[in-house]
């Protein structure tokens, strides 16, 4: 695979909206990438990092991607895949090396020799095959995870619309993991619990049909015999007295108004009615006639008028329970029966004039012994209408009251039926065990391949034992190391859990300066390249700024190295802000190379709507056919103060770095007798103590060097910069007139 272009990145770093330019030449076999520090190189290792790692880097999780390559388009989704590709960057640095841990080990590298061409035949053959059911094994395991997902799916859906019939709010009450159980506990006899539509429909009225109260029974009985036991005793009662009145005796209404006038004439002389004188022993013989045995009687018949009267209001005012009470399937019947008992009561309150005309009988002949004179017939069959009626009653609210106990055990029951019918529905529609033993079945093979692929690992492991027993790894290791520093000091030793330690002089290295560890670093890296297995005619090889704190020395070494190794890889992609590395690159390309297969590009940092992103450039030919980085620093300056009227400088936090740097390598050129910055400073202006020179050495020292940090979270004063840069331009234009014109001809 060859990559050809970055269509397009998104979430990443200063790359948050990158686009191709279309007028960009599309990467080749070599490509060359040069930028300032903080300009974007490392987060453009990392995308390639990523493709390695098979995942999204960490600082970045929301990272998409379009990149064209010969065999199509890659993007975020297809990172899981396997390309060949290496990264070398402060990440690979991390992984793999603690440089302040003089105990972390060093992962083995594996390297084959001649020798072992037979082990490594096994090997490639045993890898093949483990790859092979590693992906037979992915195959399946997605299988299996899409099989499980949807079944899940499944199970969810009919989870809901159980709930749903069920009128349940609540989802925990009755979740997937509940229809689970539910089809575990009916297993494979399903079909018995499908009801047909008829009773399924039932079963759903049963379910949501309203609950009722129960209604208190009547106990009520109604019986007339105590009332005609009692009138009948009235009537038999006979009152025996001193002297009778037969006049009174006839007469009830003059009975009762000469009964009243007894009580009203007490202690009188004259009668009340008339005027006259009252006889003598007149008040006597009346009193003989009404005696206590006469009262008695009286007051017996007023006092059971009165509790009759009271009962059969007690009736009148008898009310029956409202039939809304009742279940719906009962109120039909009990308004029936009501209208019956209100036509019973009717006929049995008419027994009460009856009654009541038996005991006026015994008071008008209290003298008297009468017989009852009622229809005992019409009595009974009247009493035992109403009796009957109350009964048929009872029993009604008997039945109403049997549901309301019975109905919560109905609708309990009515509820698990009609979840065995839906669960058995879903396991025949969704062909659910089928489902389960396909998933079964796909975890069988699963684990099966994961046997024989930790078989294959632990051959596999074992041969590679034997080559890192073999020291060829580290040996190649040391080989790399006496390269680079012309002498044994530095080794890698094998430990015995085969892994590596690195030593000097037979001591545990420490306090290794940071060029020797980025050399250690970068030798581990391109050994590694070399392990058994990894097809380097056909990988891609992504080098972040390898010479980053080495000498000029070790620069040249580094690019020795590059030279020898670049033509073994399928693509090469190397960035740097060492602009001397950057020039041996160049070199190596026209010479060594012969200026076939290969591009170069710069990488800076430029500003969009009040923020900064990167971008990759064809590298401006200024800097591709010179390669002195003195003159491009003019030509920066020179652009930055014929265009800052127009605003159109994108690389504003950059400007004091390159004035600074710039002036320094002038003074060297001109001043060229050791001494320091300030001294060459101070003998260029002279005795010049203007505004403009205070303002240009602040902006170098102090956005250049961060002497003050406050400046590191502040936005440089453009009409500072601006009037910085045209001060020292002016001043070296003015002072140094024929060097300034050629510097302007160079670009």
């Amino acid at each position: 695979m060859k990559i050809k272009k970055i269509e397009q990145i998104k979430s990443l770093g200063l790359y948050y909206n990158f686009r191709w330019d279309a007028q960009c030449n599309e990467f080749n076999k070599y490509n060359f990438f040069y930028g300032w520090n903080y300009s974007g190189k490392t987060t453009l290792s990392r995308l390639f990092k990523c493709l390695e790692d098979k995942k999204c880097h960490p600082d970045y999780p929301q990272m998409e991607f379009s990149i064209t390559t010969d065999n199509g388009n890659l993007t975020q989704k297809d990172i899981e895949n396997d390309y060949s590709i290496r990264v070398f960057n402060e990440d690979f640095i991390e992984e793999n090396f603690e440089w302040n841990n003089e105990n972390k080990e060093i992962e083995p590298i594996l390297i084959l020799g001649k020798e072992s061409k037979e082990l490594e035949d096994k090997l490639k053959e045993m890898e093949t095959n483990k790859k092979s059911k590693e992906d037979t094994k992915k195959t399946k395991e997605k299988d299996k995870k899409n099989k499980e997902n949807e079944l899940q799916r499944l199970l969810t859906d009919k989870a809901t619309e159980i709930r749903n019939i069920l009128s349940i709010t609540k989802p925990k009450e009755f979740d997937k993991t509940k229809l689970v159980d539910k089809i575990d506990a009916i297993n494979v006899n399903y079909d018995q619990f499908i009801l047909n539509e008829n009773d399924f429909s039932n079963e759903k009225e049963i379910l949501n049909e309203e609950a009722r109260q129960p209604i208190q029974e009547i106990l009520t009985e109604f019986d007339l015999k105590k009332y005609i036991h009692k009138i009948n005793d009235i009537l038999q009662k006979q009152i025996f007295v001193q002297k009778i009145i037969e006049k009174l005796k006839e007469n009830q209404k003059l009975s009762e108004w000469v009964r009243q006038g007894i009580d009203l004439h007490q202690n009188e002389e004259y009668c009340q009615f008339c005027g006259n004188p009252i006889p003598k022993n007149r008040l006597e013989e009346l009193q003989q006639h009404f005696s206590k045995e006469y009262d008695n009687l009286m007051q017996e018949i007023n006092g059971l008028e009165e509790e009759i009267d009271k009962y059969f209001e007690n009736i009148k005012n008898f009310t029956l329970p409202d039939s809304a009470k009742f279940f719906k399937e009962f109120q039909s019947e009990y308004q029936n029966l009501m209208q019956k008992f209100d036509t019973a009561k009717s006929n049995f309150i008419n027994l009460k004039p009856v009654l009541l005309k038996e005991l006026n009988r015994k008071r008008e002949k209290p003298f008297d012994v009468l017989n009852l004179n009622i229809d005992n017939s019409q009595f009974q069959s009247s009493t035992e209408e109403l009796n009957k009626r109350i009964k048929d009653i009872q029993s009604i609210i008997g039945k109403h009251n049997n549901k309301v106990v019975s109905l919560e055990t109905r609708k309990n029951k009515a509820n698990e039926n009609i979840i065995k019918h839906l669960t058995a529905q879903f396991i025949k529609d969704k062909s659910y065990f089928d489902n389960k033993q396909e998933i079964e079945n796909l975890d069988k093979e699963i684990n099966n391949l994961k046997k024989e692929i930790n078989s294959l690992d632990i051959e596999i492991n074992a041969i590679k034992q034997q080559i890192n027993q073999s020291a060829i790894g580290a040996q190649k290791l040391n080989e790399y190391l006496k390269a680079f520093f012309f002498d044994d000091k530095l080794k890698i030793e094998p430990t015995e859990n085969g892994k590596y330690k690195l030593f000097r002089y037979d001591k545990i290295a420490k306090n290794l300066s940071t060029g020797e560890r980025n050399i250690i670093s970068l030798i581990y890296f391109f050994a590694k390249l070399e392990e058994t297995g990894f097809d380097k005619q056909n990988a891609i090889i992504f080098i972040d700024d390898p010479v980053s704190s080495l000498d000029s020395n070790h620069i040249h070494r580094v690019n020795s190295l590059l030279t020898k190794k670049l033509p073994e890889f399928g693509q090469v992609f190397i960035t740097t802000h060492n602009f001397d590395f950057f020039n041996l690159l160049k070199d190596t390309y026209k010479y060594n190379l012969q200026n076939q297969g290969g591009h170069f590009y710069l990488i800076k940092k430029v500003k969009e709507n009040d923020n900064y992103k990167s971008i990759i450039d064809n590298l401006p030919n200024i800097i591709l056919n010179f390669k002195s980085e003195y003159n491009y620093l003019f030509s920066l300056l020179k652009e930055f103060q014929d265009s800052s009227q127009k605003n159109n400088f994108d690389q504003l936090f950059l400007i004091p770095n390159i004035l600074r740097r710039f002036f320094e390598m002038y003074l060297f050129i001109r001043y060229p007798d050791g001494k320091k910055y300030k001294d060459k400073a101070n003998k260029f202006f002279n005795n010049n103590d203007s505004r403009e020179k205070h303002t240009a050495l602040k902006i170098m020292d102090e956005y250049s060097h961060e002497e003050n940090p406050d400046h590191a979270t502040k936005f440089p004063d453009i009409q500072e910069l601006e009037e910085a840069v045209k001060f020292i331009l002016d001043e070296i234009k003015n002072k140094d007139k024929f060097h300034y014109d050629a510097l302007c001809e160079s670009i």
